[in-house]
């Protein structure tokens, strides 16, 4: 929903700088803030896809740190 989506412009910004640092896609880096947030929510992928399945599976290679985590969390509003 707000992936790319030109109405969170600040989010998706900074989504993609991790992106970039974690060489993942967007997807990957919005699961990962899913599996760190406090409330322990799970990520449902909802595709069909295998390659955007892979794309967001690699959210389980790295995790982001609370700076990262709460900077997208502050972005988002």
């Amino acid at each position: 929903v707000f992936l790319d989506n030109p109405k969170f412009p600040e989010v998706n910004k900074r989504i993609t700088e991790l992106a970039e640092k974690y060489q993942v896609s967007n997807s990957a880096i919005a699961a990962a803030w899913l599996l760190r947030h406090p409330a322990d929510m799970q990520v449902i992928l909802g595709s069909t896809s295998l390659t955007r399945i892979q794309s967001i599976v690699k959210a389980c290679d790295f995790t982001l740190t609370r700076e990262e985590w709460y900077s997208v969390y502050v972005a988002a509003g």
